[in-house]
C-alpha cells in the first residue's frame, strides 16, 4: 500500500513538472517574441516635438534611450533616470509611498509634454503604471550560487 501511494505521488509530480516546464517554456518563448515584435512607434512625438529636438535631448543625456509615454492622445518625453534618480525614487517609495514616489520622478525626469498626464487621475494612473514598469524594467538579474 506505502508503494502505491508513493507511485501516485511520484506520477502526480512528474506530471505537474512537466506541466510548468511546458508553461515556463511557452512564457519564454512569449517573450522572447515580445521583444524582437515590439513596435515603437515614435512618429507622434517627432510630429509633435521634431526629430531633431527628439536627437538633441538624447545627445544630452549621453546618447541614451528617452522615456516615451503615451496616454491616449497625450504624451510626454522623459529623460533616462541615472542611479541617483532611482536611489531618490526608492527612498521616496519607503518615506511617502509608491504614488508620491512615482510623481516625484515624473517630475525629475519630465523634458516636455502634455500637463494632462499629471492633472488628470485618469491619465496619471496610466502614466503611474507605465513608469512603474519602466523603473521595475532597470533592474538587473542575479544569481546567488
Amino acid at each position: 500500500m506505502k508503494q502505491s501511494i508513493n507511485t501516485v505521488s511520484n506520477d502526480t509530480n512528474e506530471k505537474l513538472q512537466s506541466i510548468f516546464a511546458k508553461r515556463k517554456s511557452k512564457e519564454a518563448e512569449k517573450e522572447a517574441n515580445s521583444k524582437k515584435n515590439e513596435v515603437k512607434d515614435k512618429t507622434p512625438f517627432i510630429e509633435r516635438f521634431t526629430e531633431a529636438q527628439l536627437n538633441q535631448w538624447k545627445v544630452e543625456y549621453g546618447n541614451r534611450d528617452l522615456i516615451y509615454l503615451k496616454v491616449d492622445d497625450f504624451l510626454a518625453v522623459l529623460r533616462p533616470p541615472l542611479a541617483e534618480d532611482l536611489g531618490d525614487y526608492l527612498t521616496a517609495i519607503g518615506m511617502n509611498g509608491m504614488s508620491k514616489a512615482v510623481a516625484m520622478i515624473i517630475e525629475q525626469l519630465w523634458l516636455d509634454g502634455d500637463y494632462q498626464l499629471i492633472e488628470d487621475e485618469d491619465l496619471f494612473i496610466a502614466v503611474f503604471l507605465q513608469m512603474n514598469n519602466i523603473l521595475e524594467s532597470k533592474k538587473g538579474e542575479f544569481f546567488r550560487a
